[in-house]
């Protein structure tokens, strides 16, 4: 199958994209390594998703064309966003990263014949301060992230039912493991155990 990831240089986004290659598909990876912590480090995803055999191309969602990218495409695994809960990030950063992102994205994938289904992934964020809820619990964003990452969400659901596209949103909560962000608390715990 013919896959695109977008956020291939992310945390999980480089983690799926070496999983699905390693199955046997053909993936490809788009990230614009926007400087939300060391580009050194998203390189090095880089690199190693292309030593699986992921095409990576350097694209911003939010300006960059999408067409070639989403050539032959048949299913989407949308992971580009502006992470994080911190008031330090300006609500136009997560606006543009998150929604117009993930908008123009699926304005592109209108366009791709060959697409059978997207899945994009979303936070638990959505539910705001108390994420410790189960799916039935009613959206509750209590930041800039959850609320862009929820508009996200319902993007998608409408393009799903408006292009009559497979399309599901998945609300992950507190991933851990290697490649995490730096200032994820388990990597600042590791670090300071490390470092006495």
């Amino acid at each position: 199958m013919n896959i695109l990831v977008t956020g291939a240089a992310g945390f999980i986004g480089s983690h799926l994209s070496e999983r699905l290659a390693e199955l046997g598909h053909v993936v490809r990876g788009v990230d614009c390594l926007t400087d939300t912590y060391s580009r050194e480090l998203k390189a090095l995803n880089v690199r190693q998703i292309q030593e699986r055999g992921v095409t990576f191309l350097p694209l911003d969602l939010a300006d960059d064309e999408l067409a070639d990218a989403l050539a032959g495409i048949e299913v989407i695994f949308h992971l580009a966003a502006q992470p994080g809960i911190s008031a330090a990030t300006p609500l136009g950063t997560f606006v543009r990263n998150n929604v117009v992102a993930t908008s123009r994205l699926l304005d592109a994938a209108r366009r791709c014949r060959t697409l059978r289904g997207l899945v994009n992934v979303s936070t638990s964020a959505v539910y705001g301060a108390n994420a410790t809820c189960d799916e039935t619990a009613q959206p509750a964003p209590a930041s800039a992230y959850g609320v862009t990452k929820l508009a996200a969400e319902q993007l998608v659901l409408s393009n799903a039912l408006d292009e009559g596209v497979s399309a599901w949103s998945l609300r992950l909560s507190s991933v851990i493991g290697p490649r995490e962000r730096p200032e994820k608390l388990y990597t600042r715990l590791i670090g300071c155990i490390l470092e006495d």
